[in-house]
């Protein structure tokens, strides 16, 4: 895998988190495309896919750009929000280390992982075929994968290795490397979302929800089914203790 950005280590670098310690929780995915760093608005926000990502990687956008009118349904594709590396690894390290205001937002676990569930592996075949293929079973993009089975796959990996839509929170968010001015909670999203505009003195512009599901599932897949529950608390028992859950 090539290198994406410097593991340096000299006397600052130690007052901070490096390329390469934040690169520990992404072996596999671009750790330049989960950190936000706006040096101009003075805060940096690390993403936590299934935690009201889009809707806040739209809003940043368009305090960045200034044009509050922007819009689109793929806020991470459209983006027109730097990268780490755009900025400096250097810069975006040091306002990780606390030059700038830090913040992200997470979810309660069991419901973050039904919905990933719901989202990716119902609805979208490539990921159906990822657990079969885990699980060694025949891929077959149209063959009906059950919560059970999924949940089985990601019980078999490591969790570093986990899609980040339904990797463990902690791990995205890099803890306990990176420490947090806000962790804030999709329950308490409207509340949490003011409190960091109180701080960094923001533009009162109104954040549009981004990827909300437009139909629910009648039940819940845990419905009746406690030991479904048991496992998947086990899986991300870190996050329940760390954010309060």
């Amino acid at each position: 895998m090539a290198a994406e950005g410097p593991a340096g280590d000299d006397a600052e670098a130690r007052t901070r988190p490096t390329w390469a310690q934040m690169k520990r929780f992404y072996p596999r995915y671009l750790l330049k495309t989960r950190i936000v760093a706006l040096p101009e608005l003075g805060l940096v926000y690390v993403k936590n896919p299934k935690a009201a990502s889009s809707t806040v990687v739209l809003w940043l956008d368009r305090l960045h750009t200034g044009d509050h009118s922007f819009d689109t349904r793929k806020a991470h594709r459209d983006s027109h929000l730097p990268t780490a590396e755009d900025v400096g690894w250097r810069v975006a390290s040091e306002m990780l280390g606390g030059s700038a205001y830090r913040f992200t937002f997470v979810r309660e676990p069991l419901g973050r992982f039904e919905s990933a569930y719901h989202n990716k592996v119902v609805r979208l075949g490539r990921w159906r075929m990822k657990v079969q293929a885990l699980l060694g079973l025949p891929e077959d993009r149209d063959a009906e994968v059950s919560f059970e089975q999924f949940l089985t796959a990601v019980e078999r990996q490591d969790p570093l290795d986990l899609d980040l839509h339904w990797r463990p929170q902690h791990l995205n968010l890099m803890h306990p490397l990176v420490s947090y001015d806000l962790v804030g909670h999709i329950e308490t999203f409207d509340r949490d979302v003011a409190e960091i505009r109180r701080r960094v003195d923001l533009p009162d512009l109104a954040m549009e929800s981004r990827n909300v599901s437009r139909t629910k599932p009648a039940a819940s897949v845990y419905d009746g089914r406690p030991d479904l529950v048991r496992r998947v608390r086990q899986v991300f028992a870190e996050d329940f203790e760390i954010y309060g859950y």
